[in-house]
């Protein structure tokens, strides 16, 4: 039944029916009054892309810096922060209260405005456009992509082909690595 709302919700969402926000507020809803630790659980069974580890791995012991920016939850996005050692995440925030989720969400990174944190991590790090890459997958993406001087998609939507240096469409996250290594 979840699955059918959201799939529902989502669908609304990318026919222009309802808004970021509104989109946002009713997939929320539907964890209301579930404990924390089921979904940690939940969380938790969610296996890595094929390469991922690695990947990270390695872009770290090349002294590059990671950052996640995910219109997704926090609760996963800070799972894999932590797990993969990933320096800086913005993610949007399930509201828990006495270990129970309300319902509720704080929304810190909009569908359409991931430029926005891009330009300003640059900013804070004293990094180029020209320096940076980003990997992505959908529409939501688009100003992300803008906002870097390598555009990299993982499996991307067709819609962003055009934005897009290097697109991976099968195989092996460490494609990635790869074309990172090869840039330097």
């Amino acid at each position: 039944m979840w699955e059918d709302e959201a799939d529902e919700f989502q669908r609304l969402f990318r026919a222009g029916e309802i808004d970021y926000d509104e989109f946002c507020r009713r997939d929320a809803a539907l964890w209301k009054g579930m404990p924390l630790d089921r979904i940690m659980e939940v969380i938790g069974e969610i296996p890595y892309n094929k390469g991922v580890k690695e990947t990270v791995k390695g872009i770290r012991e090349d002294g590059l810096v990671i950052v996640i920016l995910s219109t997704g939850l926090s609760l996963l996005i800070n799972k894999v922060k932590s797990e993969l050692g990933i320096s800086l995440a913005f993610s949007n925030d399930l509201i828990v209260e006495g270990g129970v989720v309300t319902g509720d969400i704080r929304i810190n990174v909009e569908h359409d405005n991931k430029g926005y944190w891009v330009e300003k991590v640059l900013d804070d790090m004293g990094i180029t456009k020209e320096e940076a890459a980003a990997v992505g997958d959908g529409v939501g993406d688009r100003e992300m992509f803008e906002s870097v001087g390598m555009a990299i998609g993982y499996r991307p939507d067709p819609l962003i082909a055009d934005l897009l240096h290097h697109s991976l469409h099968n195989g092996s996250f460490t494609k990635i690595l790869e074309i990172l290594r090869a840039r330097s």
